[in-house]
């Protein structure tokens, strides 16, 4: 496959980008609009000594690592492949008549769990991603979907809608003890394990719209959020002390941020746009979320910089997935017709096609392993 490279982020993103990371505001250089040093900056280049003008040195960018799981339909129905970063290699890991969709890995990376789709129904199921092994983990009438795993790996949550709505439940990874956590006329859906409890955060109707709330193993339940707007796609941060959040305006939203215990809820989006889902970086420093369909923005949680990743022709969908190494993201875009994947290197501004099937490529997740 022929790959190819976009550099996407302009000289004046790039020293923005530079900007956030320094940690001495005095060795900043200024730069003009066109990328240019401004005359200020250059005089007092000239009163400086040849050893502060050195170029500093820079830690070389390791190369990508991990591999990449995708949905794809090249080859007919949408089943489950994986790839490298660079796209050489993909491999089928499943060969199913039926759909498969949202991969969802195991803390360890060595699993995972997904959604199989026959005719009008949804039920999970679990592949070993080194063995190929498929291991079927609900088997209701009713669709069960939507699967997060716990800290540990031995459970799943997930959404089913076996008692004639939308619950959440629990269950070991081979299906066994389920339990049913939550019990309302509403519906509640997307439930996201935390990533450091027993808790699990998912989107309720029970105050009119769509709000967040928390519930434990033991069937315990705290609010988040009751706003008049509906608020959806919850996602934790690394740490478990936060979780960012869309907040809807009609078709538009706001990407917010507020605590587990319900408290210091800000947004980091000054007005409502296309923006789509959330998601932490690994460090919790930042989150990325696709913007108006066009480029994907990134905010920092703690100082408030922003970077927008976008090149010409590439029209990002879904929800964009970090590297383990923090330094990159995967994610599907449109493109030339098609539906692909592409990752982008942030310190570097550097987009690389990795697939180039004809037909749908989406829904990637970075695995270290």
């Amino acid at each position: 496959m022929k790959k190819q490279i976009y550099f996407l982020l302009a000289p004046a993103l790039l020293a923005a980008a530079a900007i956030a990371a320094c940690t001495d505001t005095n060795s900043i250089p200024v730069i003009g609009a066109a990328g240019q040093q401004t005359e200020t900056a250059a005089a007092a280049q000239t009163q400086t000594s040849a050893a502060e003008t050195a170029p500093p040195t820079l830690t070389p960018i390791p190369p990508a690592a991990g591999h990449i799981l995708f949905v794809s339909d090249r080859e007919g129905a949408k089943n489950l492949y994986l790839t490298a970063p660079d796209g050489i290699e993909v491999i089928r890991l499943t060969a199913n008549a039926s759909e498969d969709s949202a991969p969802r890995l195991s803390p360890d990376g060595t699993r995972a769990a997904f959604v199989s789709t026959v005719g009008n129904n949804m039920d999970v199921y679990i592949l070993d991603l080194a063995s190929g092994v498929i291991t079927r983990m609900t088997d209701a009438l009713e669709k069960d979907a939507a699967p997060s795993w716990s800290p540990d790996g031995q459970r799943i949550a997930f959404e089913s809608f076996r008692d004639g709505n939308f619950e959440i439940y629990a269950a070991n990874a081979d299906g066994s003890n389920p339990i049913r956590l939550t019990n309302d006329q509403a519906g509640d859906s997307h439930p996201v394990w935390s990533p450091m409890a027993d808790e699990i955060v998912f989107v309720t109707g029970r105050f009119g719209n769509s709000d967040l709330m928390l519930v434990g193993l033991n069937g315990a339940l705290s609010t988040l959020t009751t706003s008049p707007a509906p608020d959806n796609a919850p996602s934790w941060s690394p740490s478990g002390a936060m979780i960012a959040f869309q907040t809807f305006s009609g078709e538009l939203s706001n990407v917010c941020v507020i605590g587990r215990d319900g408290l210091n809820q800000r947004c980091l989006t000054s007005a409502p746009a296309n923006y789509g889902v959330p998601v932490w970086s690994p460090d919790g420093n930042w989150i990325a979320a696709n913007y108006e369909e066009t480029g994907i923005q990134l905010f920092n949680v703690t100082n408030g910089a922003t970077l927008l990743l976008s090149a010409p022709g590439i029209e990002p969908r879904g929800a964009p997935s970090w590297s383990p190494d923090g330094l990159r993201l995967v994610f599907q875009a449109r493109f030339n017709g098609d539906m692909e994947l592409f990752s982008a290197l942030i310190p570097t501004g550097e987009f690389t096609q990795i697939t180039a099937a004809p037909g749908y490529d989406g829904e990637p997740v970075w695995t270290a392993r």
